[in-house]
């Protein structure tokens, strides 16, 4: 068996995997390099499994690597993987749900304290020159800020990270309330959120927090129409991906005081020219697509990636294989 490893892997994992076949590591992250077309092609030369977390595997790569049995994408949703061409040939794909939902929960937690505390302006305030006095009086009233407890916040999307989001709010005291039609009333009651159709989610909200998986059906969910139902003066909240939203009617909303704040994990472009309107303004938070980027996240999803793995070395049927129909014959 021969196995390679281009996602971040901790040692653990890679001492596991060595158990079973020869394992090349090439972390993309170490390497500074993401395989695509040719390299990837002459990189699959002889693998039968590749550990993948952002390489392009696309359809006309398949009938290049006939050696290629199993692919583990270290992602939610294997986007980087033609998932129709893999299950045309007969290659199961493994992914590995809820490996970044923590530290997504955590980001978006650190955004929602910012905005209402007024972190940043305060961060800087103390650095700069004048009174000393004048500027703890700007504190006292210009920068005043507010507590999550009481606040209402609705989360769209109730998967992994939206479900840690909700079990962080509530010691703050928060209300929390949630959009996803693929989670029933009864499930979130466990979580002690209330569900509500997505327009009222807006108009009662103080913040909306936005952790969705863009599909047909959610592409473009929160555009003109939707900020303008938001409550004047609340605060708009995006880690999950930027096609969810209509970022120049995000834009729009904000210059126009509409919303209070925003604070973005993710753009269109990515990343985002200095000169992108959203970063021209004072009232968004703007950070470049780190919300996964923990060393904790790649412990989860090594842990996830080599269970997996494992089960199919050893015969069982793996947990998260997002095209299980190609494990009825799979035979290595």
């Amino acid at each position: 068996m021969k196995i390679l490893i281009t996602a971040r892997f901790d040692q653990e994992a890679l001492s596991t995997l060595g158990r079973y076949g020869e394992v090349e590591y090439s972390s993309y992250g170490e390497k500074m390099r993401m395989l695509a077309g040719s390299r990837l092609v002459k990189a699959l030369e002889g693998v039968n499994v590749l550990v993948t977390e952002v390489d392009q595997v696309r359809k006309y790569i398949f009938p290049k690597v006939p050696s290629l049995q199993v692919i583990s994408c270290c992602r939610g949703a294997p986007v980087n993987i033609d998932l129709d061409a893999a299950t045309e040939h007969g290659v199961p794909v493994l992914i590995a749900p809820g490996r970044n939902a923590d530290a997504v929960a955590d980001l978006a937690l650190l955004f929602m304290l910012s905005m209402l505390r007024r972190f940043l302006p305060l961060a800087s305030i103390l650095r700069q020159e004048g009174d000393g006095m004048a500027k703890l009086a700007r504190v006292f009233t210009r920068y005043q800020g507010a507590e999550l407890w009481e606040k209402t916040v609705g989360l769209v999307g109730l998967g992994a990270a939206g479900r840690a989001v909700a079990a962080r709010l509530l010691p703050f005291g928060a209300h929390v309330v949630a959009y996803d039609p693929y989670v029933s009333q009864e499930q979130a009651s466990e979580l002690n959120v209330a569900m509500l159709e997505l327009s009222e989610l807006l108009r009662q909200s103080d913040i909306v927090s936005l952790h969705a998986v863009v599909t047909d059906e959610t592409s473009g969910m929160i555009g003109k129409r939707e900020f303008g139902l938001m409550k004047e003066g609340a605060y708009f909240i995006n880690v999950a991906r930027s096609a969810l939203t209509d970022e120049t009617a995000l834009y729009d909303a904000l210059r126009d005081g509409h919303l209070a704040g925003a604070a973005l994990d993710v753009f269109d472009d990515e990343p985002p020219a200095p000169d992108n309107p959203l970063l021209t303004l004072d009232n968004v938070i703007a950070t470049p697509h780190i919300g996964g980027s923990t060393a904790e996240v790649v412990a989860h999803q090594s842990h996830i990636a080599v269970a997996d793995l494992v089960r199919l070395f050893e015969s069982q049927r793996p947990l998260h294989c997002i095209n299980p129909q190609t494990l009825d014959d799979f035979r290595w």
